[in-house]
C-alpha cells in the first residue's frame, strides 16, 4: 500500500511507504497418493483409484486397476 502523507507541493519529493503482510504458516496433513502395489505416484498418463476392501482403503494405479 502506498500513501502520500501531506498535501502535494511543487518542491517536495514524496516517497512511497510499503507495509509488509505477516506470513501465515500453513499446516496440513496431506500426503501424495501412491499405488499400494507398485508405489507409483499420480502423474500424467497414470490415474489413481481408491478401492474400499473391507474397512481398509487401497489406492491402485490404472495399470493394476481391478
Amino acid at each position: 500500500m502506498s500513501q502520500m502523507l501531506a498535501k502535494p507541493k511543487s518542491h517536495i519529493l514524496y516517497s512511497e511507504m510499503y507495509f509488509g503482510k505477516p506470513q501465515i504458516p500453513l499446516k496440513s496433513s496431506a500426503t501424495e497418493v501412491m499405488c499400494t502395489l507398485c508405489k507409483s505416484e499420480l502423474m500424467e498418463g497414470i490415474g489413481i483409484t481408491a478401492k474400499k476392501i473391507g474397512d481398509r482403503t487401497v489406492f491402485v494405479c490404472s495399470i493394476h486397476g481391478f
